[in-house]
């Protein structure tokens, strides 16, 4: 029993450690690791996988956001609109979550990871960042009424996918900000990692209102997490985003495909959940 609970928490520490590093170094929340480690390798239903995932979310965030914003790459005023959009839509996200079974919900998880995947490895063949004028748009976007607006709604969207799939919505938001608002791809992953603390949150006080947030793993995974998340993003501004991008791809991509090809008990699960 000793041994076995020495394993789960070197698996969780582990699971930490590599979610920690990837989110604070491509300024996503790490749910994308959290999620299929917890369903792989503890046999977490969907549902509690992703509650689960947000609270260890939030400890990867809070490292990550603390380190760029030590760099200068967070804008709290971009930040703060597109959270009040994001505790919205993780609201909705959470509800939306408790509707559907787990097979439907790993579905449509294995869908955004392939997305996001190809999203990535896209992105690893282009040029990240718009250049050196891109960090000017921030200030300007502030005051602009479309600027607000598509910072709101790109909140509501991440922090929807955020509360149905229990990761922090990074996948979302960055590319709407460099791509939408024009802004360069440091500071992209600073303000949304700033954007996903208070999101988060939100999922995860609704994911524990319906018994699907396991603290106590969320905390191993956690502790992992703060230390990858500052190294992450220590690492964030000397090493070539093209590379990691396209190494992080597939990495996703290949996790798409194998959590999709994973049979799960899925009777098991829905009779747990009722």
């Amino acid at each position: 029993m000793a041994t076995f609970r020495y394993i789960t928490a070197t698996i969780l520490l582990g699971t930490g450690i590599a979610a920690g590093f990837v989110g604070g170094l491509l300024g996503i929340g790490g749910g994308t690791v959290i999620v299929p480690s917890l369903v792989f390798f503890l046999n977490f239903n969907q549902h509690k996988a992703h509650g689960t995932s947000l609270a260890a979310v939030f400890m990867v965030s809070t490292a990550g956001v603390a380190v760029y914003y030590l760099h200068g790459y967070v804008e709290w005023r971009l930040a703060g609109v597109m959270a009040i959009g994001g505790v919205v839509g993780a609201w909705l996200g959470a509800t939306i979550a408790a509707m559907i079974n787990s097979t439907v919900l790993r579905r449509v998880f294995c869908v955004f990871l392939a997305m996001v995947g190809v999203r990535m490895i896209v992105g690893g063949f282009l040029r990240g960042d718009i250049g050196p004028a891109a960090a000017e748009r921030v200030v300007e976007l502030t005051g602009t009424f479309r600027g607000i607006l598509i910072s709101l709604g790109t909140g509501l969207a991440s922090g929807c996918v955020s509360g149905l799939l229990g990761i922090g919505g990074g996948g979302i938001s960055i590319p709407a900000m460099v791509l939408l608002l024009g802004i360069d791809q440091h500071t992209a992953q600073g303000i949304s990692l700033g954007a996903i603390v208070p999101t988060v949150v939100a999922g995860m006080l609704m994911h524990h209102g319906m018994g699907n947030v396991e603290f106590r793993v969320a905390k191993w995974i956690g502790l992992g997490a703060i230390a990858g998340g500052m190294a992450g993003a220590g690492l964030a501004g000397s090493l070539s985003a093209s590379v990691l991008k396209l190494v992080f791809g597939i990495f996703i991509l290949a996790t798409a495909v194998l959590l999709g090809m994973r049979k799960q008990r899925d009777q098991h699960q829905e009779t747990e959940l009722a």
